[in-house]
């Protein structure tokens, strides 16, 4: 079969209509999609420009999603210090009623003080935010990341506001009579007095000689701050701990400076140790995470207090250290939403369509597909007209 031959009023009418036909397909398309560059043959410059612009954005939003979560971390670490700081304030309130209270009154406010300062480490426990804990002196530190940048980032070290980080320690009532001192083995830590037995230690003093009883046997005693604040001034090992054995002397310094002479004798079933020296001269004081007290003694209840006012000091150095980062923080995700709101808009300058200015293109294309579809039944009615000569 021959080919059909068109005239050229014909061909240039229908590719006219065609092109004009295919330009109406593609604004339709950016109508639907609202995109002017919807992949890379549209404009290969615009969309990978557009797609440079549109994955830093992404990356950005997932380091904002980690500034917000660093800020919730940091936030439940100041809500524990705060709670922490009101816990000591009340501390301190009670430790200041001690100085006006005596017989059951005196013990009640020991237990009181106690109880209370055993909530300080569950407090820290609890303030815990997906795993991370910044207060509870664990070494756990919370690095926030801003960009992919190595060095941009921020890390967060954990303090320790527990009962012995801030140097809170329990408290002991001392009963005075006869010129006698008591107090238990129990109420010491083994890194400060150890003994190789759980029983009973006893301190007496009887005018100027101070007698320490325990089990018997050979026992090991550390000589650090202990609860007569005492030390070892000669003849001590590297290992801060002298051994007691029957028939040794040692020489050891009281805290007013006097030396006294310690002499140990074993009889029967006990060992004693005296300290041979003025008995005024020895103090109360805390003895690891344990201070001791005594109704109507001012002088070791202000101790607790002053300790309680540094431990205040520190907690407020650290939630404004803490409050710092939060600011940081703050900045950072505030910055971070701007620049992916910038990179985003970038992104849809080179690639989204305006829709207006399409929808008038649509317009225009619809009229002159109309007048193509004329022109072209015009050319074909015109070449009609030579049928007429045959007739």
């Amino acid at each position: 079969m021959a080919d059909i031959s068109l005239s050229a009023a014909v061909r240039q009418s229908l590719l006219s209509l065609q092109s004009t036909t295919d330009v109406i397909e593609r604004t339709q398309n950016r109508l639907s999609t609202g995109l002017k560059v919807a992949s890379a043959t549209d404009d290969p410059v615009a969309f990978f420009q557009a797609k440079t612009l549109s994955d830093r954005a992404f990356d950005f939003t997932e380091k904002k999603d980690g500034i917000d979560q660093g800020i919730s971390t940091v936030t439940a670490a100041i809500d524990g210090l705060d709670a922490v700081e009101s816990l000591v304030r009340q501390l301190k309130g009670i430790a200041n009623s001690m100085k006006s209270s005596t017989g059951t009154q005196f013990t009640d406010l020991i237990t009181q003080y106690n109880d209370l300062r055993s909530q300080i480490d569950l407090m820290t426990a609890d303030s815990t935010y997906q795993g991370v804990n910044l207060i509870n002196g664990t070494g756990q530190t919370l690095s926030t990341e801003f960009s992919d940048l190595s060095t941009s980032k921020l890390t967060v070290s954990s303090v320790d506001v527990t009962a012995n980080g801030l140097d809170v320690g329990s408290v002991s009532a001392i009963n005075t009579s006869s010129s006698r001192l008591n107090f238990s083995y129990g109420d010491f830590l083994a890194t400060t007095w150890t003994v190789g037995s759980t029983t009973g230690v006893s301190i007496t003093y009887v005018g100027d000689t101070v007698t320490l009883t325990s089990a018997s046997g050979t026992k090991t005693f550390s000589y650090g701050t202990v609860s007569v604040t005492m030390s070892v001034s000669a003849g001590a090992p590297a290992s801060q701990k002298i051994t007691l054995t029957n028939g040794t002397t040692y020489t050891l310094n009281l805290v007013s400076g006097t030396t006294a002479r310690s002499n140990v004798s074993a009889s029967g079933t006990t060992l004693t140790v005296e300290f041979t020296g003025k008995s005024a001269a020895m103090a109360l004081s805390a003895t690891s995470g344990k201070s001791f007290v005594q109704a109507a003694n001012s002088t070791s209840i202000d101790a607790i207090i002053t300790d309680l006012s540094t431990a205040l000091t520190t907690l407020r150095s650290k939630a404004s250290s803490l409050g710092s980062n939060v600011a940081l923080l703050n900045t950072r995700l505030d910055f971070t939403q701007k620049y992916v709101n910038t990179l985003d808009s970038g992104a849809s300058k080179l690639t989204l369509a305006d829709i207006n200015e399409e929808g008038a293109n649509l317009l225009a294309l619809q009229t002159r597909q109309q007048l193509g579809i004329q022109s072209l039944s015009f050319a074909g009615q015109a070449e009609q007209s030579v049928l007429g000569l045959f007739r």
